[in-house]
């Protein structure tokens, strides 16, 4: 990979001379005048070394230095000054340069420096994309919370855990099915051999045979190798189907086949395959509903139907939601550095009265936005970040409408949210018109659906003064 560097000095003689020298050892260089130019290009492309002069109109070289490490604190920067005294060369040190030369410059002594700075950077980057994979494969193999939701679906996951019958984990997205079925693996006699996991909807149908049993070099056109299938890769372990209802009504029968007869064959080879496998299900979808649609073989379902787990979406288990918080918000620090975002009481108290669709992934993602955002700091009620995107004010009011003209009824401003009070009326405000539009104001529907009875749904739509936006328009 090419590494790109950035000259900082302000006597274009010498920019010249040392971009000339970069580029004939095939460096990509970025070349600026001042300290105050090397900031704004450094916002807008990133380089992997930076040579900065230290005596300069303006801002100074170590001024540069330090909004340099407040942007990219592993970004190495090597100092160059022709008047520096003994004194320069320590503070630039104890600033956190990678080194300092003196001027006249000895070009061979920089571009060592150079490659080892680059070098350094690139180790230090490898360590941490490691290190966050390895945050990121912890936080996946957990369910956290303390809730009685949770709770059953653990006790669950520990009795069914040890049989090697198949399991369906149902739930809508988001809610953690995948990490409930590693955690099965992981509790069973299996947890040696091999977890695979298959999204189904991510195969195209034409080459799902394949995925599944593997091929032999030749069986079609383009199979220029032999290839093991998900089922061979699995073998002694668990088989993971994600979105088990886009397997084709044919894969199904193929599958349903293996599981009976625990033996597999490779496209291009009739000779059979022991296949020893544990298969966990999982669906976002009403599976009574895809029977009923026939995308569903009856006999596929009672085989996988043995023991099911449901998960429950994020609403249903809000008392989680304070240390969900806390865990990925840690876990966003340790990825992406820096302090943890923390948030007030009356912040969770409010987040609550969010719906929350995406469940626990659209909650991971919300925190990494505040943490990119806002790292570090204690988020509060009037400069908090709304978790639903289509919206940019900072406030706690949430409203689900990004185009302009929409009716009032919708948004709330800061100057409205001064108390607690005040925020809780906002997200019920907006709650309860995300979901009346949800079901085009059917009152019935949306009673059911929020769990209110409806003359109480009634009292708050006539205190709040919604109406419909057809009506409210005209």
């Amino acid at each position: 990979m090419t590494a790109r560097i950035m000259i900082v000095d302000d006597e274009e003689p010498i920019r010249d001379s040392l971009q000339g020298l970069f580029e004939d050892e095939e460096y990509l260089v970025v070349s600026a005048a001042s300290g105050e130019e090397a900031i704004a290009r450094l916002r807008k492309q990133p380089v992997d070394c930076v040579l900065l002069d230290i005596w300069m109109p303006g801002i100074d070289g170590l001024e540069t230095l330090s909004r340099i490490q407040q942007m990219d604190a592993h970004l190495p920067v090597i100092m160059m000054s022709g008047h520096a005294t003994i004194d320069t060369a320590v503070r630039a040190t104890r600033q956190g340069a990678f080194d300092f030369v003196e001027k006249p410059l000895s070009f061979d002594r920089l571009m060592i420096l150079a490659r080892n700075a680059v070098q350094k950077r690139r180790v230090e980057q490898e360590n941490r994309d490691l290190k966050r994979q390895d945050v990121i494969h912890h936080s996946r193999q957990e369910l956290i919370g303390d809730s009685a939701a949770i709770s059953e679906v653990r006790t669950l996951i520990k009795r069914i855990a040890l049989s090697d019958a198949p399991v369906l984990v149902l739930g809508e997205h988001g809610t953690g099915k995948a990490v409930a079925a590693r955690m099965l693996h992981a509790a069973s006699k299996r947890r040696d051999a091999p977890f695979v996991e298959v999204n189904t909807a991510s195969v195209a149908a034409g080459r799902m045979d394949s995925e599944l049993f593997g091929h032999e070099k030749g069986a079609f056109s383009g199979a220029l190798h032999a290839q093991r299938g998900s089922f061979e890769t699995a073998h002694h372990g668990t088989l993971f189907f994600d979105e088990v209802t886009e397997l084709s009504m044919a894969a199904q029968a193929k599958v349903l086949r293996v599981l009976q007869e625990r033996v597999i064959q490779r496209l291009g080879n009739p000779t059979p395959l022991p296949s020893n496998v544990r298969l966990i299900a999982a669906s976002t979808r009403d599976l009574d509903q895809v029977l009923r649609e026939e995308k569903l073989r009856e006999d596929f379902y009672y085989r996988l139907n043995v023991v099911s787990i449901h998960m429950p979406a994020l609403k249903q288990r809000l008392d989680d939601l304070p240390l969900l918080l806390e865990t990925l918000a840690d876990e966003q620090a340790k990825i992406l550095g820096g302090e943890a975002v923390r948030f007030d009481a009356d912040v969770i108290e409010a987040l609550k009265l969010y719906p929350w669709p995406g469940n626990v992934r659209e909650l991971r993602n919300y925190i990494e936005r505040c943490h990119i955002l806002m790292p570090g700091e204690q988020m509060t009620l009037s400069r908090m970040l709304p978790p639903d995107q289509s919206t940019t004010q900072t406030t706690s009011a949430y409203s689900p409408y990004g185009e302009a003209g929409r009716s009032s009824q919708y948004s709330s401003d800061d100057e409205n949210v001064d108390n607690f009070h005040d925020a809780r009326e906002a997200f019920e405000r907006i709650y309860l018109l995300q979901h009346l539009d949800k079901h085009d104001w059917n009152i019935s529907r949306t009673s059911a659906d929020i769990g209110m009875e409806r003359s109480q749904l009634h009292r708050k739509i006539k205190s709040f003064g919604l109406v419909p936006p057809e009506k409210g328009a005209s």
